[in-house]
C-alpha cells in the first residue's frame, strides 16, 4: 500500500511511515497561512487526512467530491502522528470510526 504526504511548503513526495513525526514537526514551524497544513493521502483510495498548527484535523477524499469533509476541533500532536501512521499502513477504518463532525 502506498501514501503520499504532503509537506508544509507544498511540496509532495511517497510516503514513508518512519518520516511520519518529522511531517508532523513541521506544524511548529512559523505560522504560513499560505500553507497551513500537512497532510497524508492513501494513494489506492483518495482518502487525506490533513492536520493544522491549531490541532484541526480534516478527513476527506480527495478524489471523491460527493463524499462531504469531515473535521476533529484538537488533537494532540500525539494523536496526530498516530492517525497518519493509521493512513499510511492502509487501516482506514479505524480512522473512520472517530467522531468526525461536518465540514472543515
Amino acid at each position: 500500500m502506498g501514501f503520499t504526504v504532503m509537506h508544509r511548503g507544498g511540496g509532495m513526495e511517497d510516503g514513508d511511515p518512519g518520516r511520519i513525526p518529522a511531517l508532523i514537526a513541521e506544524l511548529d514551524d512559523p505560522r504560513d497561512d499560505e500553507h497551513p497544513d500537512v497532510a497524508v493521502t492513501d494513494d489506492r483510495t483518495g482518502w487525506s487526512l490533513s492536520a493544522f498548527q491549531t490541532g484541526r484535523l480534516v478527513w476527506e477524499n480527495v478524489e471523491d467530491d460527493s463524499i462531504p469533509p469531515r473535521h476533529l476541533a484538537e488533537a494532540s500532536r500525539a494523536e496526530m502522528t498516530r492517525l497518519m501512521l493509521l493512513v499510511a499502513a492502509g487501516e482506514l477504518d479505524e480512522v473512520e470510526r472517530l467522531a468526525w463532525r461536518p465540514g472543515y
